[in-house]
């Protein structure tokens, strides 16, 4: 709460993408998905209070003019008061012609009651993120989503009158089969029937369906469960890209898939060491500035000049080995090595890890001595007396 917002920010007079005002609710996220960088060293979850927040969204439509604000945070739905906190929200916006925008929703958290007001003023598609076809690989994630979730969350909202809806998932996450990219194409099918069903089901006439099924490719991060494991190799992700476009066959089904190039590049970068530093230098002075946009993303460039140094794709995308010392190794984020190393066999065991407001796992973070470790509330938080992180983890 005592932490600074901006709530004067500068306005563009031109539009630009995603041209709204933003309220952040908090910071850190209890899940642990497996995959997932942010997750991890944004922790422990430090949140803001109702009525903070309340005063921030009221000084921010006064400022900004805008009619629309999006709600910030890794998980927004897993604010512990969300539901009041949108209400008082609305309430404070009511009469202003002011919506409120979400980003992708837990399914497992879903409320068409809520949604139902949040979208009242100017109603969208809805947003979830189940990651992978099937269960076995949704628990080697640890995305703690059930199939029942899924669809009773999607049955509620094709009741209440939505009718498009964006999946995203990921590709070349480890252990995966084709059984779980064709999981894919048949979950999306069978939330396809699910719409018409409830078509039948309540009378209601339904207008035509929009699924658009969305596949990034696993990327692993430094600082997670999943640091030491390998990119699947080019031909690989396009095999299975293929493998599900076939699949899905269906007009109301849409599919978008990500470029492998850049997500490759991704991988140097993310677990690239001091050698990396002279090739971004040398790229620098080459012209890559704007690398993050397609149409300037020279990949063959990168590759030339990674070359020049005596590096390859294959040193940063490969596996790393459990007993040698990776190069961030020296950086502490609290979360301590020993943690991410016990849910690294976890998932290969395709055993879950329950949520920090469920049970403490012990990851480190509350050596911090800040924000809000949930189990520690009452007493029960393991991480408190765990070693500090990646720094004390390699320096034995």
């Amino acid at each position: 709460d005592t932490c600074t917002y901006p709530t004067s920010p500068v306005v563009s007079n031109l539009r630009v993408v995603h041209d709204r005002s933003y309220l952040e609710v908090f910071r850190g996220c209890i899940r642990g998905c497996r995959f997932c960088q942010a997750g991890f060293i944004y922790r422990p979850v430090r949140e803001k209070s109702v009525e903070v927040l309340c005063e921030q969204g009221r000084q921010l439509e006064k400022n900004t003019g805008y009619d629309e604000m999006g709600l910030l945070s890794l998980a927004t739905s897993d604010y512990t008061e969300f539901p009041k906190l949108a209400e008082n929200l609305l309430e404070t916006f009511e009469g202003h012609h002011t919506s409120l925008s979400l980003p992708s929703l837990r399914l497992d958290s879903f409320s068409l009651d809520l949604m139902e007001k949040v979208q009242s003023t100017r109603k969208s598609g809805l947003t979830f993120a189940p990651e992978a076809g099937t269960q076995r690989l949704r628990d080697v994630i640890n995305k703690n989503i059930k199939e029942e979730d899924i669809f009773s969350a999607l049955r509620l909202a094709f009741m209440g009158g939505w009718s498009t809806v964006k999946l995203y998932f990921m590709l070349g996450l480890p252990t995966e089969t084709d059984e779980d990219v064709l999981g894919i194409a048949d979950l999306a099918s069978r939330i396809e029937k699910l719409y018409y069903d409830v078509g039948r089901e309540t009378g209601q006439k339904m207008r035509r369906l929009e699924i658009t099924v969305s596949t990034s490719l696993f990327i692993p991060k430094p600082f997670t469960p999943f640091q030491w494991e390998p990119q699947n190799t080019k031909e690989e992700l396009i095999r299975k890209q293929k493998l599900l476009k076939d699949h899905i066959r269906s007009r109301n089904i849409r599919y978008a898939w990500h470029d492998f190039d850049s997500s490759v590049w991704e991988v140097v970068l993310a677990r690239g060491d001091r050698r990396l530093a002279p090739v971004i230098l040398e790229g620098y002075k080459a012209g890559h500035f704007f690398d993050a946009w397609d149409d300037h993303f020279r990949f063959g460039e990168w590759v030339e000049i990674l070359e020049k140094h005596g590096l390859k794709i294959e040193d940063f995308a490969r596996e790393y080995s459990e007993e040698e010392i990776l190069p961030w190794d020296h950086v502490s984020v609290g979360v301590n090595k020993k943690f991410l190393l016990s849910e690294r066999h976890k998932a290969h065991e395709e055993t879950t890890t329950p949520s920090c407001r469920e049970h403490c796992s012990g990851c480190g973070a509350a050596t911090f001595g800040v924000g809000e470790c949930f189990a520690k509330r009452n007493g029960t938080c393991a991480g408190a007396s765990s070693e500090e992180g990646g720094a004390a983890d390699a320096a034995k």
